[in-house]
């Protein structure tokens, strides 16, 4: 995943943070993740992203904590 994450920011240089809109593969609702290259890896915010089985990802929601977590 990492490497997948580097080379969007490689093909986008101009860009310090990307977006990606999507569906989450859990419950369908739309997802927005914004990827931003920090040191040492990248920051991810709205979602995640998981390696799918074709080689690309999945965009799942946030996961949500219960009241007083």
């Amino acid at each position: 995943m990492v490497e997948m994450l580097r080379k969007m920011f490689e093909q986008n240089p101009e860009k310090s943070s990307i977006i990606i809109k999507d569906r989450c593969s859990d419950c369908g609702c739309e997802v927005l993740i914004e990827i931003i290259s920090v040191s040492g890896g990248f920051g991810l915010q709205g979602g995640t992203l998981n390696r799918s089985a074709n080689g690309g990802y999945s965009a799942k929601c946030p996961p949500f904590y219960p009241a007083g977590f």
